[in-house]
């Protein structure tokens, strides 16, 4: 047994060491060489700075159903923790004991009552890997766990966000309305004078109706936003207070980080580095199941010896005794051969976790590039749109330019102006991924 424990202790008792490196070129170009501050190493604090953003925050953490099952998750991965720390220590059981038996006119009464202490000793390293693996399970879980607030946070966030866009497209709707409106009296007038056709003040009020129909259906999907932000907080449906366009404050310098750090801070890629440590101990364990199974028991307590004596007699027993597998059916080897063969598809799913992160930061950083020098350009449009707006108005007054003119420049307004707060959001909401797609807590 000596020599078994010699032999083996180097792969029985191996804690588990990773292996994996991190490609310098996981995220493509979008990495920085120099970059040594990650967005991901963030709170969501720091980050979305609102106020009442944070409340709302503050709100779904703490009601959030999902968020409370991945707490209660990581308290059941605790108690598992707790009990397999206790699985070396023996097991101290009361088992009294009492029969009753009648033979032959006559009747034997016996009894014992003893203490019985058992203890698995678990030398090959039974007991050490079980401790190890249901360690490593508690910290995966933490990290979904985690994951689960990051996600949260950042759901509140861009719902939130959306919901400020809607109040700004609102807003562009109302102000249009009351210009076509103006415009739309002005073409009555000029028409009354001769000036216009019929064609041209249905045609202006079939714009303004347009108009008047987004106002509604903007509307509506701010309360369907609204309800399903209030589906992330737990809560009946209601209005959501928020701030106004243009009043929050966001990261402006974007910095992704080292590889090794995006290794570090995402909690699917460390979720994926524990599932390769607990493959690792399923296959320690595997190997285990080659070697002895040794238990040690002894008893201390009182018996009548089967009704021979009485009053009972103090008893005490020692047993050891030892299993040792010798033919399985194959069973044993079959095992171990499998926790291999995981072991390997688990580090695939590993790479590919880890290339999945990368292709994804670079994808939201390509996003946010893109929206930032959209934005440059999208105001230059609004503000010539709105000054050919302005000029063709007059003309038009002036009797000098056609309403399909002033029509078409209002349109073309009302759309510049449109797009330019859907390319804002989509840079935000694109940041707020690329937080998350860089572990953010």
């Amino acid at each position: 047994m000596a020599g078994l424990m010699m032999l083996s202790s180097c792969s029985l008792y191996k804690k588990y060491e990773a292996q994996e490196t991190v490609p310098a070129d996981i995220m493509g170009d979008a990495l920085q060489p120099d970059d040594t501050l990650s967005l991901g190493a963030l709170g969501w604090r720091q980050l979305f700075t609102d106020p009442l953003l944070q409340q709302l925050i503050e709100r779904a953490l703490l009601n959030n159903t999902d968020m409370q099952q991945a707490r209660l998750t990581v308290l059941q991965a605790q108690n598992d923790l707790t009990a397999a720390r206790l699985g070396g220590l023996p097991i101290l059981s009361f088992e009294p004991k009492g029969s009753l038996t009648h033979f032959d006119g006559s009747a034997t009464r016996s009894y014992s009552v003893p203490l019985t202490l058992t203890w698995q000793t678990g030398i090959f390293g039974q007991v050490t890997s079980k401790k190890r693996q249901a360690k490593a399970r508690r910290q995966q879980l933490d990290d979904y766990r985690q994951a689960v607030q990051a996600s949260l946070a950042a759901n509140v966030a861009s719902t939130y966000y959306e919901l400020v866009m809607l109040d700004r497209e609102l807003q562009i709707l109302q102000e249009t309305q009351v210009v076509w409106e103006e415009s739309l009296e002005a073409m009555r007038v000029l028409f009354e004078a001769g000036l216009y056709m019929s064609p041209a003040v249905y045609q202006m009020e079939a714009s303004l109706a347009s108009v008047q129909s987004g106002i509604v259906e903007v509307k509506e999907t701010m309360q369907v936003t609204e309800a399903a932000l209030c589906l992330l907080l737990s809560e009946a449906p209601h209005a959501i207070p928020r701030s106004p366009y243009g009043k929050f404050v966001l990261p402006e310098q974007l910095h992704v980080g080292l590889p090794l750090r995006l290794l570090s801070a995402r909690p699917d890629v460390r979720q994926a580095a524990r599932n390769m440590e607990i493959a690792y101990y399923d296959t320690q364990m595997a190997q285990q199941a080659f070697y002895p199974d040794i238990t040690l028991s002894g008893s201390l307590g009182w018996s009548n010896a089967d009704g021979m004596v009485n009053p009972g007699q103090f008893l005490a027993t020692a047993v050891a005794s030892m299993v040792q597998p010798i033919f399985t059916q194959g069973k044993l080897r079959a095992k171990y051969k499998n926790a291999k063969i995981e072991q390997e598809k688990v580090r695939l799913q590993f790479v590919q976790t880890l290339l999945g992160a990368g292709n994804e930061v670079y994808q939201q950083l390509r996003i946010c590039h893109k929206t930032e020098q959209k934005a440059v350009y999208l105001t230059s449009i609004v503000n010539s749109l709105h000054e050919a707006y302005l000029g063709t108005s007059e003309l038009m007054k002036n009797g000098t330019n056609t309403y399909v003119e002033v029509l078409k420049a209002q349109e073309d307004l009302l759309t510049a102006q449109i797009t330019e707060v859907q390319n804002h959001y989509e840079g935000i909401k694109a940041l707020i991924n690329l937080y998350t797609a860089l572990g953010g807590f």
